[in-house]
Formats: structure tokens, sequence, C-alpha cells
């Protein structure tokens, strides 16, 4: 009895995991309790499989989604990491090409009896043989495709009473990074692949029952009579299928926010799909006066609403189903040929933020996505892209939630990129996934634009020409791309963005210097960029670079850097020698690497945000974060750790900000609100490397909503006399109650960074001259002062805040606060501070706010560890909970 009463409240527990964005009358969500096992280890036959008699002893229990390295790793099979050092190589096994199968038993509840019983299939990678109670019920030609959703009726197959068995027989993906092979995952050239391929089930298997029809897909789209906002005018599309062999008269009925009603009759041939339109011109309650709009986090609050969808055959309800959905309207525009701006809800946005990647073997958790997306808000990005790597309901549910844009489309460089080589399979396998991911991703508020291309537009001008009416006929919502390059389409035309890197190392001063309009300075949508490398900290290198190959060079080191032309962080070690000197050790080099990732980080992002709308229209850098531990392209590393190139980025993004132009010396402020700013004060202040100033200015800056100014000009060079050959430029931004809005430090050098734009290439541009920043390591000590408060952040979450004093007489470079689970503990991770990395001024008070989860912590008390680069140790003071370290380590 007991077994029973679980199996009837099973499906509810994923009701209401589900019910804050959706909620359907009946989805029985396969998430627990699969067994998984190659068909080498157990050669049964398929029948004997997915019989309820078969014995699964000795198969490996697994949660879908899961891949078959990740199934593994689950059942500890390796005795090893596979992140440290080369042990990802370790992994390659040949039972790993053949089938594997997932299998696993369900019982529905009785309120189910007697309906139509759909197996929804989302994300089986490659293809698979389904079996269901002993039968074949659909072949791996049918089921094919990474990002496919595959329906399958399986009501004249289901046992309505007692337990059914669902046997899935999956191939993994071969080749999708050559030209010919399986459209599946691919990682082009970011990391080594893992050797299943991400081989498995990669997203949710679901059980739907319908009352001979039912309705899915919600689609609600919104047209403002712009400029104006205070009418949404409506429309809801879904699609509703009739699951009986005989003709049924249906009515369709909706409501939007429990007070806007709706309904219309439709006629359903057996078998048959169609889609239901209610338009605000057929009915005026559409017409939404006063809406709760949804906006990017910066423009305003993520207003969510809510559809409600109902199908009722002969008075009774067949099924109902309702979402949430954003009021919101996304368009672009083409400022000339190579810049398109886009536009919300009648307002232009530039566009700034970073590529998400998930995990090497697909594994997922809600806590670890929101973690995530709560450090690409922290940032201050407004933007998430995701290329060819679709998630799941619960991140587009996130960033509908967090106000985040989302930009997305099909993945570059292998298969996808080359339809002139597809069969008529991959063909038709390319189209069902661009038809499912149109179903799936239509109605998420946070969806900016769709790419149906990446490095360029589709090679075959009839497979653009063939998504897009696929895209069209599923009234797809917003902006379509013929590609994420600056190529110009066949088909579409323009794209107005760009990808002319670069990906590797290159100075601040590039970003505004790159003149020609052939590489990655400030002009048009870069849809993917970088200054390449970004060194993590040493706490999380370890974690997986052996004590013995903690060198640049060694072979673990170089396996986890990316591959190909991104194989090794040379370009960047020999900058960090040229500007900063030769490292001492692998902590005086990860030092120097912070500092070096922070200023290359934040001047291309402040660099788009200076001239923004001057053709400059959008930036995302490459990329947020790492599929596996590794020591490029990301802004946070694998562990969530925070370090240089984290706070660059959340430093230049500030929504009211100040900043220095490399290229111009001018001092700017950008502002990323929708409201004009009056009584601003910009001031610099400029320190020689002994503390002693050399230069003081305050100007009035008033700036317009959503603009960029430059308020003066710092004096040149030889107008600052005994100015030291490395100086430190302090900005700050105060309104108008004299409250600071924003603190900038900058080191900066007499000798100036060349750039050898001749010999440029797809993804840097070398040097031929550095600055020399090695007078940093020669600041003259000073002391610190630090005490802090505890305060609790909500039920879950604690706050503190924790002020520094620079006691000395020199400017305390490049304090980095870090929090431990106890005195010699590790970090508690993740963490968010309100600053770090920062500078103070002889005398300079700063306060910094720092969050985390309690449960993080780990039931210790939090221990506060400072260091700075210049840092008198001994002279420094703070309370029991908190100690000192050195900034820039020797040894």
């Amino acid at each position: 009895m007991k077994k029973l009463i679980l199996v009837l409240l099973l499906p509810f527990c994923f009701y209401q995991a589900f019910s804050q964005a959706r909620h359907e009358t009946f989805q029985m969500i396969l998430k627990d309790d699969w067994k998984m096992q190659s068909a080498v280890t157990d050669a049964a036959s398929a029948d004997k499989i997915s019989n309820l008699d078969f014995d699964t002893q000795g198969w490996y229990k697994v949660s879908v989604p899961t891949t078959l390295i990740g199934g593994l790793l689950a059942n500890k099979v390796y005795d090893f990491d596979p992140f440290m050092g080369r042990n990802l190589l370790k992994l390659k096994d040949a039972k790993l090409d053949k089938p594997w199968w997932f299998r696993r038993e369900f019982a529905l509840p009785v309120s189910e009896s007697g309906k139509n019983v759909v197996l929804r299939l989302h994300g089986i990678n490659y293809k698979a043989n389904v079996w269901l109670n002993g039968v074949k019920i659909a072949d791996s030609t049918q089921v094919q495709g990474t990002f496919r959703i595959i329906q399958l009726d399986v009501t004249s197959h289901i046992n309505y009473k007692g337990n059914n068995v669902l046997a899935l027989e999956i191939v993994r993906p071969f080749n999708p990074n050559k030209e010919k092979g399986d459209l599946a995952i691919d990682y082009a050239d970011w990391i080594p692949y893992p050797p299943d391929y991400n081989g498995g089930i990669v997203n949710n298997v679901e059980i739907k029952t319908y009352d001979k029809v039912g309705v899915q897909y919600p689609l609600v789209t919104t047209h403002f009579d712009l400029p104006s906002l205070s009418v949404a005018h409506l429309t809801v599309d879904a699609q509703v299928t009739n699951y009986t062999n005989t003709a049924q008269e249906a009515v369709i009925k909706g409501r939007i926010n429990a007070d806007v009603s709706f309904e219309q009759r439709v006629h359903l041939l057996p078998k048959e799909s169609k889609n239901v339109t209610f338009t605000p011109e057929e009915f005026s309650q559409l017409n939404i006066r006063n809406p709760r709009i949804w906006w990017p986090w910066q423009y305003g609050k993520p207003e969510l609403n809510r559809v409600e969808l109902w199908a009722v055959v002969g008075g009774e309800v067949s099924n109902k189903l309702w979402e949430k959905f954003g009021i919101r309207q996304m368009d672009s525009r083409m400022i000339d040929n190579k810049s398109r701006e886009f536009i919300v809800n009648g307002k232009p946005i530039l566009i700034r933020g970073a590529a998400w990647s998930p995990d090497i073997f697909q594994r997922r958790s809600e806590e670890r996505q929101e973690q995530e997306v709560k450090l690409v808000r922290d940032m201050n990005m407004n933007i998430i892209r995701s290329e060819g790597k679709m998630e799941d309901d619960h991140f587009y549910d996130l960033c509908d939630q967090y106000g985040m844009l989302v930009m997305t489309g099909w993945m570059c460089c292998g298969v996808w990129q080359h339809p002139e080589k597809w069969d008529a399979g991959e063909r038709k396998v390319a189209m069902a996934s661009d038809s499912s991911v149109m179903y799936w991703l239509r109605n998420k508020a946070s969806l900016l634009v769709w790419l149906n291309g990446s490095d360029m537009p589709p090679t075959d001008t009839t497979v653009e020409s063939d998504y897009l009416k696929i895209e069209k006929a599923l009234k797809w919502p917003n902006p379509i791309l013929a590609t994420a390059n600056e190529g110009k389409s066949k088909v579409s035309g323009y794209s107005g963005v760009k990808m002319a890197g670069p990906y590797e190392w290159v100075p601040p001063i590039y970003w505004e210097t790159d003149s020609t309009r052939k590489f990655g300075g400030t002009w048009s949508f870069a849809t993917e960029i970088s200054p390449g490398p970004s060194i993590p900290p040493y706490e999380s290198l370890i974690k997986f670079i052996p004590a013995d190959s903690l060198s640049t060079t060694s072979p673990a080191w170089l396996f986890h850097c990316g591959t190909g032309s991104f194989g090794s962080t040379k370009v960047f070690d020999k900058a960090l020698t040229g500007r900063y000197g030769a490292s001492t050790s692998i902590k005086n080099y990860v030092a120097k690497a912070q500092a070096q990732n922070y200023e290359a980080h934040r001047a291309m992002m402040e660099a788009y945000g200076l001239k923004k709308y001057q053709t400059a229209t959008g930036v995302v850098q490459w990329m947020l974060s790492n599929p596996w531990p590794g020591t490029i392209w990301h802004t946070y590393d694998y562990y969530l750790y925070p370090a240089g190139t984290y706070f660059g980025m959340k430093k230049s993004m500030e929504p009211l900000h100040i900043m220095y132009s490399y290229k111009s010396n001018e001092v700017a402020v950008i502002n990323s609100y929708l409201k004009k700013f009056t009584g601003l004060v910009a001031k610099a202040t400029v320190y020689n490397i002994d503390g002693s100033e050399a230069f003081r200015k305050s100007v009035p800056v008033d700036i317009d909503a959503d603009a960029s100014k430059v308020a003066y000009k710092l004096p040149a060079i030889g107008e600052m006399p005994k100015l030291s050959s490395t100086y430190l430029v302090r900005l700050q931004l105060t309104d108008s109650k004299g409250i600071s809005q924003s603190i900038n430090w900058y080191w900066l050098s007499q000798k100036q960074e060349v750039l050898n734009w001749k010999k440029s290439n797809w993804y840097t541009t070398p040097e031929s001259a550095y600055a020399d920043y090695t007078a940093l390591q020669q600041i003259p000590k000073t002391a610190l002062e630090l005490s802090h408060t505890e305060a609790s952040a909500g039920a879950d979450s604690i706050s503190h805040t924790i002020t520094i004093t620079n006691k000395g007489k020199s400017v305390a470079f490049f304090v980095h606060l870090r929090v431990l689970k106890g005195k010699g503990g590790d970090d508690i991770l993740p963490v968010i501070f309100s600053d770090n990395y920062i500078s103070l001024a002889p005398g300079e008070i700063r306060i910094i706010k720092c969050t985390y989860k309690k449960k993080d912590a780990q039931n210790t008390s939090p221990y506060f560890l400072t260091s700075a680069w210049n840092l008198d140790r001994a002279k420094s003071t703070a309370n029991e909970q908190a100690g000192f370290e050195d900034g820039l380590p020797v040894n």
C-alpha cells in the first residue's frame, strides 16, 4: 500500500517543482530511478530488457538527464578525478562506442486510466530504439537528434494497471565536430572532447495524458503602439491535437492573469494537429491596458504574466496547462550594413554579456544554474549567449525571472556548419530540430534573438530558406539572424553583427584603436570576443593541475587550455612578462595575471559602453565559463571563483559608471539606465608610485538616459611634472547628494603599448612594444585596517559589511578579499562581493559587502583573508576572524 501511495504521489512532486513557471493537468517527468548499462556488458535481448521480470542487478542507477560518462561518474566507477591533469584521457572506453540501455519502470495513477498516453522524448543523444512493455514502438531512424522533441502516442501499448517498462537503446553521436557526422553537441576548440561525446539523454523524458484532445506549446505575442506602452495588443497561439481515431469537436478556452478570458471552437480530424489563434482584433479583451511589462533588469522589472489554456470535449476538460510569459516586444534595426541595434519595448539597448557553457558531461543542477545566473547578474551583464547548447526549462525560467536576455542558435564548425554535405536524413533531423526548438523556446520572455548559423550563414541557401519557413510558420516572435558573423546571407542579407576576433590576449588600448573596422574594436555587435586567457586563482589551479605540473608549459597546463590555435597561454604569458616583469613563482605569476585579466576585460566592455550606438551596439565576452576547469575564456572559473576577470567585468558594466579612455586620455561617464542624471561630479586624481598626488580635477556632469559622455581630458604625460614612470589614476563619480556611485582605478605607464595591426589575424593582433608596469612591484608598503559586521540576508544567506582603511601614505594596490571556511579553510563559494581587487588612496576608507549562502559555509565561522601587492602585514590590523596574506608572493 505504501508503494502504491508513493507511485500515485510521484508525478505531483514534479508538479510542485515546475509550479513556479508552468503546470499541466498531468505531466510525469521520469527523472529518477533509471537503470543504465552497456549492451556489451549485458547482451540480453530488447524484448526481455523491456519486460517487468527482467533482472537489472549490476546495472547503474542514474537520474535523467545524464550522459553515459555522467552516469558512470555518479556511480563512482572511476578511481580518479577526470579533471586532474590529463586524466580525461583515461575515460576512453570502446564500450562507449556501442549501444547503451536506459531502463525505467513507471506506473500511471488510477486517475489517468483510459486516457491517451504520450511519451515525450527531449534530448536523445543521439539516436535510439524505443521499447515499451516488450514492444518496439520506434526505431533509431525515427528517434534521432539531440535537440528534437519527439512525441510518441503509446496508448495502445500502455498498462494502465501496474507497472510499465520503458527501455531506450541509445547510440552516442559520432563526429559532430567534423564536416560529416551527427548533428549533435559540438565543442569546437573549447575543450578536449569527452569520449562519449555526451551520448545519453540530455533533457527530459516525460509521460503525458490527454482525454481525446490536448493543447500544448502556448505562445503570447506582444505588439505595442510604440513609443506608447499603455496598451499591449496580445495574440495567443497554441497547438491543439486530436489523439483519437475519430473526428472531435473541441472548445479551446484561455485566460490571462485570471481576469481576461477567451475561447473558440475547433474541429479536428482524426489524429490532426493544428494551430489555434486568438487575435486582439477578433478578441478585443486581448488589448491589455496598463500591462505589467517584462524588461531587462537594467531598464525595469522583469514582470511575468500568466496564460492558461484548456481543451473541452463533450463538456469535459481534456487537459489544462498554464505557464508564465512576458509582455514585451523585441525588435532590431540596422544602423549601417555592419551594425545592428537591438530594441526592447521600443528602447534601444546596448548588449553586453558573455557566452554560456554547460558542464563537459552535461551534468545540470537547478542550484548550480541559479548560482551562475546570479553571477552573471552581479557582473551587470544583460545577456547570455548559448551557441548550440540548449539548456533546460529551468535555465530559461531563471533568465525570465532575473531579467536576463538570451541569444541562442545553432552551432559552428562541425556538422551544423556544413549543410551542403547533409544527406536527406540529416536534413530531416535539422529541420525537425529547428521546429522543436521554435516550439519550445518561442514563449520564453528572455529570448532576444535566434541565430540560424554561427560562424557563417548556412552554406546551403535552401537550408536557411527552410529554417525561415519553419520559424515564420511557428510564429517565432523575435529577431532572426543568419549568422553570428559579419557575413552577408544570400537569403536574408547582412547580419549587422560580427565575429572578427580577438580570442587571444590584446592590451586595453586595442578596443578603441581598431580604426580599420576589420577586427574586434568598438563598432558593430561583437557576438564573441575576448582578450583570451583568464588565469584562475592559485586555489583553483591546484584542484586540476598536479603540483609537479604547475608550469605554463607543462602538458597538464596545456591540456586545460583550449585546442587548435588556443592550446597554450604563451601570448598572454609573453605580455605578462613584458608588462609586469618576470614571474618568480606560480603564485607570483597568478597574482600578476589577475591584474592583467582585470584591465584587459574591463577595457573591452568600457570601450563598447563609451561608443554605444555610435555603431557599437553590443559585445559578448567569449566566454562566461568553462565546461571544465580551464585557463582561458571565462569570467569566473569552473569552481565559481570570481577573480580578476570577473571584477574587471563587473566594474566596467556598472549601470552608472566613470571610466578612462586609453586612446584619448579622457574621463567619461556611461549611463545604462533609462533615466537622466543631473548634478553628478566626475573627479580624477593621479598618484605617483610613491603615493604623492600629481594631478586632481573635479567637474560637474549631467548625462542623458542610456548615454555616454566625455567629461574632460587628463593632462598629457609631459604636462604633469615629476610623474613616475608607472602611475595610478583614481576616478570617482558622485551623485547630486554627494554619494559615491562609481570608483575606478587605473594603472598606467609612460611607455605606450604598440599594436602591430599589419600582422593581425582572425584571433589576435600582436604587440611590438609593451607598457611597463614593473614599478608596481616597488610601491612603498602600506598597512590596512579591517573590520566587519555580520547580518542575516534572508532565511538562507549571510551578509557581511567589511570596512577597509588604508593607514599608510602610499596607494594600497590591488586589495583582494577572500572569505574562508574558518582560518586555513577553503574559500566559501559561490560568494558575492560588491567590489574586489580594489585600490585605496592614502587614508581612504572603503566599505565592501559580502554575501553567501549559509550552507556553503558548511557550519564554519567565516574568516576574512585580505591581501594587497604592497601590504605591510606586520602593521596591518584586524580582529580574530580576519587576517592578511601577501598579494604578490615571491615564492
